[in-house]
């Protein structure tokens, strides 16, 4: 579940980090956070290429298990002295399409010391965009953003800080090498098939890219700096400037060399495996959305992690608007909720010693109060089937994959049987589901009605709520509602007592 516990003065001159792990690299930056600022300490790089172990089926092989692993262990040494809450750590597109990862996760885990977060396409985008956009000057027009990494490009517009369209293309250096020049042979034939499947899969955005348009165009990470350097060293620009024609001349240097693994004066060895198929991806890029000329940022994915770090340390959380504007768009009744919210919290602050961790509940019982409803605006009939369905699959810029799953779960779970819709290998989160539920129940058709003095107390798998007898027996519908949930906790086998104030 989610930690959210933030970083108290002395913590505040102390390290935190973020881990990239990419299809072809792993990428380690260690900074430190001090009056506001960040000053990057260290970074990392090892080149895994956890990409060229997935399978079709969505396995990985042992040996790039073992891989990234060794990795995971070297580089939990220099993690595992940080604070939980320090550390972001973030999967892209390979650990997104690795089937039933949870063990893989699991171990990377323990060898890390720390969480690690699967984040969807949309949300690399954003945070590419902000690891550029805090690298490069402010400017007043729009920016478009490409980085090209193992297994997927970003292709990002934006302005300012803000990435405004973001999309996420199942294409990479890693990808694109691995199935088209899987022997290693270069042939101008196969170079072509290569642009042709990139061009394809480049297609159903270009319209929407090209009519958003853009005034400057960035290129980020390995590829595309690689690229850059590239261009200097065959004396094609002085300033790593990159052009459609230049990378032209590079594709032809490998056609008459016939090798994946040529060595392209400027590009490091441990590049080459992987430089092929970025660049054909790059020349398509060009083509399809007509670029100009391309300079490279030195910061994207990790940098832009840490810089999301530091903004939910500094109580700035994205995540708190994407919560609300979800909110906003499906038309939820925000003075309910935030009465929810506010019972939530109240039982809450009664059951501190009985959840693991109260700042990552409250948080939760704050963003599940504003979305529960949201299923409202489709139908009444199972609305929290189609609240659930959206939370789990919308944008929400900021969150985790497994983060969003968790607030779709919640969604889902709110009402009706516990155990039909929620699964009941999520301990962690279930009481945070029963506090949510219980506090909808004493809310319901209040209208702005104070609710009664309560106490709730909870011990293992037992809870009991105490009211006035007087008030419970002029609140009858309320009183149903609770024996309702009465068993439905039962089921999911917990017990739910409801008893009358004892006099002090």
């Amino acid at each position: 579940m989610l930690n959210l516990s933030p970083l108290d003065n002395q913590q505040r001159g102390q390290q935190i980090a973020a881990l990239d792990l990419g299809s072809n690299s792993f990428h380690l930056i260690v900074a430190r956070w001090q009056e506001g600022q960040i000053h990057i300490i260290d970074r990392i790089k090892e080149p895994v290429r956890l990409g060229w172990g997935l399978s079709e089926t969505g396995t990985l092989d042992q040996a790039s298990i073992e891989r990234a692993m060794a990795c995971f262990a070297r580089f939990g040494e220099r993690l595992r002295t940080l604070s939980v809450g320090n550390v972001r750590i973030a999967g892209t597109k390979t650990l997104r399409s690795v089937k039933k990862a949870d063990q893989f996760l699991f171990k990377a885990q323990e060898l890390l010391g720390h969480p690690v977060e699967i984040i969807s396409g949309e949300e690399e985008a954003r945070i590419i965009y902000l690891g550029v956009a805090c690298d490069l000057a402010p400017g007043d027009g729009h920016r478009l953003v490409v980085d090209i990494g193992g297994g997927s490009t970003e292709v990002i517009i934006g302005h300012g800080m803000n990435a405004e369209l973001k999309e996420s293309l199942s294409m990479g250096c890693v990808a694109i090498t691995k199935h088209f020049f899987t022997k290693g042979k270069v042939t101008a034939g196969r170079i072509k098939k290569a642009r042709t499947a990139c061009m394809q899969e480049l297609v159903p955005v270009l319209d929407e890219l090209s009519e958003k348009g853009w005034d400057e165009e960035i290129g980020a990470s390995g590829t595309i700096r690689a690229a850059a350097q590239v261009c200097i060293a065959q004396g094609f620009s002085d300033d790593g400037t990159i052009k459609l024609k230049y990378l032209e001349k590079l594709l032809e240097q490998y056609t008459q060399a016939g090798e994946v693994d040529y060595a392209l004066p400027g590009l490091s060895e441990n590049r080459q495996p992987v430089f092929l198929g970025g660049l054909i991806i790059l020349a398509t890029l060009f083509e399809g959305l007509q670029l100009k000329a391309m300079t490279a940022a030195q910061w994207a994915l990790r940098e832009g992690l840490l810089y999301d770090l530091k903004g939910r340390l500094e109580h700035s959380d994205l995540r708190d608007s994407s919560v609300l504007n979800l909110a906003n768009r499906f038309h939820v009744n925000l003075e309910y909720a935030q009465r929810v919210e506010q019972t939530g919290r109240l039982l809450l602050s009664q059951a501190q010693d009985w959840v693991s961790d109260y700042h990552s509940v409250a948080q939760l019982l704050h963003w599940g109060s504003l979305l529960f409803m949201v299923g409202l605006d489709i139908t009444h009939s199972d609305y929290h089937k189609h609240g659930s369905y959206i939370v789990e699959h919308v944008d929400l810029p900021g969150f985790s994959r497994p983060e969003q799953l968790e607030l779709a779960l919640l969604v889902r779970g709110h009402r009706k049987s516990i155990r039909k819709n929620f699964p009941m290998e999520r301990p962690l989160l279930l009481p945070v589901l029963l506090l949510l539920r219980m506090a909808i129940i004493l809310q319901r058709g209040r209208r702005g009605q104070a609710i009664p003095p309560l106490t709730l107390s909870c011990k293992d798998n037992q809870l009991t709520l105490n009211f006035s007898a007087q008030w419970l027996e002029h609140n009858p519908l309320t009183l149903a509602d609770l024996q309702n949930e009465q068993r439905f906790q039962e089921q999911a086998g917990y017990t739910l007592n409801i008893a009358p104030l004892t006099d002090a």
